[in-house]
């Protein structure tokens, strides 16, 4: 059986389209109680999760999560990190 995070990172990563989460869908779809602090432990494990905003035709204005590329600067910073560490990246 997956846990809520496999669910949740399964769903982010179809590729049948722009697949999108807000907190309140994945706490009532995959029953995550804390989402902001599971996107946080994706994140930890090296996924490039965005979090965007949208405003609907009614002027609200909507938060969401989303799986993306990680940008260059991304990469880069994660390279300085390992190497800060003493490890050596790419080796």
């Amino acid at each position: 059986m997956k846990s809520a995070k496999q669910k949740v990172l399964a769903y982010l990563s179809k590729e049948d389209g722009y697949n999108t989460l807000t907190a309140n869908k994945m706490q009532s779809t995959f029953g995550v109680a804390n989402p902001s602090a599971l996107i946080n432990e994706l994140r930890n494990d090296g996924y490039a999760i965005y979090h965007n905003s949208r405003v609907k035709a009614d002027g609200d204005k909507v938060f969401f999560y989303r799986l993306g590329t990680p940008t260059k600067r991304m990469v880069a910073e994660g390279i300085a990190a390992i190497r800060a560490q003493g490890e050596r990246a790419f080796a």
